[in-house]
Formats: C-alpha cells, sequence, structure tokens
C-alpha cells in the first residue's frame, strides 16, 4: 500500500513539474533545433495521442500537420483562383456596359440594358435604379416606374442600409415590396447609393441565392457602376 502512495505521490510529482516547467522546455526545444538529431531516439519514443490509431510518433504527427498546413494553403490558393477568374468576368461585363450606358437614351433603356447584361452575364436576375423624387426637378417628365417617394427613400438609406452607402445581405420582406416589385425570386441583395452625396436614388441588385450578396464581399465593380450611372443620369432627368 506504501509502495502505491509513493508511486501515486511520484506520478503527482512529475505531471506538476511538467505543468510549471511545459514553457520553458517548449522555449528550449525551439531555440535548440539539434535537439532531436543529438538524440534520433527521441523522435521513436515521443509517443502522441491520435483520435483514430490511438497513439503515433513525433514524426507522423509533424507530417501531418505539414499535409495540414499544404492542404489549407492549397484551399486558399484555389479561392483566391477562383475569386480572380470571377472578378475578370464581372470586370470584363463591365467594361462593355459602360460603353451601351453611355448610349442609353432614358432610365429605361439603362435599366433594360442592366437587366440584361446582369441576367445574361452575370447570372444576376434583378436590377433597378430607384430614383428618389425628392431629387427630381420635373416629375410630369420623368418616368414614375422609377421614383421612391421621400418616405420609402428613407426607409431603404435608414433601415435597410443602416445609413450606409453600400449595404450587402439578405433581403426583407418589406425590402421585397418597396425594390423588388414583390419578386419571389430575391433572397440577397446589394444596395448602393446613388449620387454624391448618396441622396439621388438607388441602385439595387438581388439574386435567387440568399448566400450570394454578403457581408465581406467585393463590390468595388458595383460601386464604380452606381458612380457611372449617377454621372449619366442629368441627361434623362432634370435634377434639383
Amino acid at each position: 500500500m506504501d509502495g502505491m502512495n509513493s508511486d501515486f505521490s511520484k506520478s503527482r510529482k512529475k505531471h506538476a513539474l511538467k505543468q510549471s516547467d511545459e514553457k520553458h522546455i517548449l522555449e528550449y526545444l525551439i531555440a535548440n533545433p539539434q535537439f532531436f538529431i543529438r538524440y534520433p531516439e527521441a523522435l521513436d519514443k515521443i509517443e502522441l495521442p491520435h483520435p483514430v490509431k490511438g497513439t503515433i510518433s513525433l514524426l507522423e504527427a509533424q507530417q501531418k500537420r505539414l499535409k495540414d498546413m499544404v492542404k489549407m494553403l492549397t484551399d486558399e490558393m484555389n479561392h483566391w483562383s477562383e475569386n480572380a477568374s470571377c472578378n475578370e468576368g464581372i470586370f470584363r461585363t463591365f467594361l462593355s456596359l459602360y460603353t451601351d450606358l453611355y448610349q442609353c437614351k432614358s432610365v429605361h433603356e439603362m435599366v433594360k440594358l442592366l437587366n440584361d447584361s446582369c441576367r445574361d452575364y452575370l447570372f444576376v436576375p434583378y436590377a433597378r435604379i430607384w430614383l428618389n423624387e425628392e431629387r427630381i426637378d420635373d416629375l410630369m417628365k420623368c418616368d414614375e416606374r422609377y421614383l421612391l417617394s421621400l418616405d420609402d427613400f428613407s426607409i431603404v438609406c435608414e433601415n435597410f442600409m443602416q445609413n450606409e452607402l453600400c449595404n450587402l445581405g439578405k433581403i426583407q420582406e418589406l425590402e421585397r415590396k418597396i425594390l423588388f416589385e414583390n419578386s419571389d425570386l430575391i433572397y440577397s441583395r446589394v444596395l448602393i447609393r446613388l449620387g454624391e452625396s448618396g441622396d439621388l436614388g438607388v441602385l439595387v441588385f438581388g439574386h435567387a441565392d440568399a448566400s450570394h450578396y454578403h457581408k465581406g464581399l467585393e463590390c468595388s465593380f458595383i460601386q464604380h457602376l452606381a458612380s457611372y450611372i449617377s454621372l449619366l443620369l442629368p441627361r434623362f432627368v432634370k435634377l434639383k
């Protein structure tokens, strides 16, 4: 019995020693990479717990860690490659779109062109330009299909966009009613305010995939497009 108590006491002391000195051991091994060259037998004797195999050697653990790191870097490179390819497609589409938009003669033509281009080349099913009627000088000469009342425009800016110039995310039901003509095919959207001060209106794009437009998505192309449209609009509508 005394022997068992003695072994238990030694075990507790070893465990306590490990806890207090493990930081120093780690620092020593990092500072002395030749340690395992001087004592190669340690590589075979040190065993680490493994969820499937039970235990594995230090070398096996290191190899697995390297494989995991390679896989992680490969996945990351593939992700960036896919983004670059996607961005190239968006860039080419928008480059052509800029020229075609300049040739439009009305807001209606611009909206039709946006919808056709986005649907055919970017697989984005919905695009729309909405104008803040408070900024329109002659409402009689402006196509009312593209007008937002001041109240609705305020709701869009304050409630949907949280007073941001660009906002991405899942669609709310009130947004569906105000901005998307009650379309039940739209589940995520991007909203970009138009005009230098963001009070001219809002450019909207809607997608059937609820995760397509989300926070953190690169949207500089869309913001540049919104700026370009803002410059073209005074050709078609008289602004205050």
